[in-house]
């Protein structure tokens, strides 16, 4: 791939992620790209806790999958659409604050399926709170 063909990309996921109004609603925005890789961060909000006051069970796994997709989408290009077959997260230790930051990786992309990689961690501290593994579907684009 082209210097000018990753910039594309890069450029496709860097509007994908700052237009995707779940991104917003959450309060995920893009902290890197590069090719077959993404970093998502999360400030941790009032709306993100439960009645306990740590985070949700339900949001490390949204964080996860964006962080996975995106890392997907910079290989993928423009045009084509990342669907999430299966995502396997292990909680390591509750959030109660702070800023998140979901690591994604592309593991192996084929031509059927593709596989991905994410470590959240807390950006200050660098404590790893969540590992995950996801299976995705890739369609191309027109």
């Amino acid at each position: 791939m082209s210097e000018q063909e990753l910039e594309t990309r890069l450029a496709f996921v860097r509007t994908f992620a700052q237009t995707s109004p779940y991104y917003k609603s959450m309060g995920m925005t893009l902290a890197e790209a590069g090719d077959g890789h993404a970093v998502l961060r999360v400030e941790i909000q009032a709306q993100h806790l439960n009645a306990d006051g740590i985070v949700h069970g339900g949001v490390l796994p949204a964080i996860a999958d964006g962080a996975m997709g995106n890392a997907l989408r910079t290989i993928a290009g423009e045009g084509s659409q990342v669907f999430t077959a299966e995502v396997n997260l292990q909680y390591l230790r509750p959030v109660t604050g702070g800023t998140l930051l979901a690591d994604g990786r592309v593991v192996k992309s084929g031509r059927r399926l593709s596989f991905a990689e994410v470590e959240i961690r807390d950006e200050a501290s660098g404590k790893v709170h969540a590992r995950a593994t996801g299976v995705f579907v890739i369609e191309a684009g027109d």
